[in-house]
């Protein structure tokens, strides 16, 4: 699995990698109720970047497990997380992390 770094304009670094099938079906069944409503689709999108998020500083981030996890991380990111997180997606362009998985 691979990461990439997007740094904020504060100086922190966020880890961030693409979220896999397992983790949007946890995702949409953390939406809840928000996934009734018309804005489904913004909130969706806007909660899959949030939860993108594995790490802050190199200090690992939980994948949200509720609608109030998600929005304890995204307060956590911050406007400026946020930014950087948007900034990040139109570029298209990030910095490459490959990590490595321990081999049993």
């Amino acid at each position: 699995m691979s990461e990439r770094i997007v740094e904020t304009s504060e100086g922190r670094r966020l880890s961030v990698r693409e979220l896999d099938p397992a983790d949007m079906l946890d995702l949409i069944e953390a939406a809840g109720s928000a996934i009734a409503k018309d804005s489904a689709h913004a909130w969706l999108s806007y909660a899959q970047m949030i939860c993108s998020v594995t790490a802050i500083d190199n200090v690992p981030v939980q994948m949200p497990a509720t609608k109030g996890e998600i929005r304890d991380l995204a307060r956590r990111l911050g406007t400026d997380g946020v930014n950087a997180l948007v900034a990040d997606a139109e570029a298209g362009t990030s910095h490459e992390v490959e990590t490595s998985v321990a081999k049993n």
